[in-house]
């Protein structure tokens, strides 16, 4: 029986080695033929008609928020998944972590940023579809602000000012917004989170209110983003 063990252990690393071989030949493959224009069709129409169809002027956010908005769908799962199961896990109230205590040239400091922070992830949203910046980028920015007050005061005073049940609630909010936007695609009589696709106006291309769903959606994302990343850090850093 253990020869028998034995040898089915040699067989499944065999077996994995031989299945990692292939992966990894399949993907320089891949690599190696980019440039074949049957690979090259689908980036071609973003960049070629991506504005067109959009409205949208930063082409990576018309990617990501409306042709492959289902797969963004998943990557903010990933995040609710991530601060859901931290939130069961590390159920710890009191953080001992941090021993130190600052000068007060960084405590002014970071009330100095702290404003800057607000505006530049607040615009990083809204502006997201018309200039570089984009749901993701501009709910880290906005993370940034609880974190800080974190590591330089306490975890006491971050979650008196951002309470953890609020940032729960923004972070639902964002995931389900998400979600309920991806729908109307359906109810117009086209694709889960069709935008340009389901005759939502696209507006002038360069205005805020443009580019149908997109900045909603960029809205939604960066508000599940923040609140999650922000319900992440603090949990990670509690102990017993």
């Amino acid at each position: 029986m253990s020869r028998l063990n034995e040898r089915f252990k040699k067989l499944y690393k065999i077996g994995l080695v031989i299945t990692f071989a292939v992966f990894l030949l399949f993907l320089f493959y891949d690599i190696h033929n980019l440039d074949s224009d049957s690979k090259r069709y689908l980036s071609e129409h973003y960049i070629s008609e991506g504005l067109q169809e959009t409205g949208a002027t930063n082409l990576v956010a018309s990617v990501l928020y409306d042709y492959r908005a289902f797969d963004t769908l998943g990557e903010a799962t990933m995040i609710l998944t991530a601060a859901t199961i931290l939130a069961f896990l590390v159920p710890i109230t009191k953080a001992t972590m941090f021993g130190t205590t600052f000068k007060s040239i960084v405590n002014q400091t970071v009330k100095l940023i702290i404003p800057y922070l607000a505006v530049l992830g607040a615009y990083l949203l809204l502006f997201g579809h018309i200039s570089p910046g984009g749901g993701f980028v501009g709910g880290v920015v906005l993370s940034i602000i609880p974190i800080l007050l974190t590591i330089t005061y306490s975890v006491e005073f971050s979650e008196y000012i951002f309470k953890p049940d609020q940032k729960k609630l923004v972070e639902d909010i964002g995931a389900i917004g998400f979600v309920l936007l991806g729908l109307l695609g359906v109810l117009t009589g086209s694709n889960f989170f069709a935008s340009g696709q389901a005759y939502f106006r696209t507006g002038n291309a360069g205005e805020v209110f443009s580019a149908g769903l997109i900045p909603y959606i960029n809205l939604m994302i960066g508000l599940k983003v923040g609140a999650g990343l922000a319900i992440i850090f603090n949990s990670l850093i509690k102990e017993k």
